[in-house]
């Protein structure tokens, strides 16, 4: 079979909004933005090697 390695890695951030803020300032490639799709609690951006990077904000507990 041919490997796949892993498929994309995510990290947790505080605020979320102001994360995809920071990353849409750097030039960061973005494969899904907060307001793309059902999903707005969540982000996909693109590392250089194109890896999907999920950015995500944990619920209060």
């Amino acid at each position: 079979t041919d490997p796949r390695g892993f498929g994309h890695i995510c990290i947790s951030v505080p605020d979320i909004v102001a994360a995809c803020e920071r990353f849409e300032a750097l030039g960061c490639d973005f494969q899904k933005r907060l307001t793309d799709g059902r999903m707005k609690s969540l982000a996909f951006i693109k590392d250089p090697d194109a890896y999907w990077v999920e950015i995500i904000q944990p619920a209060p507990l």
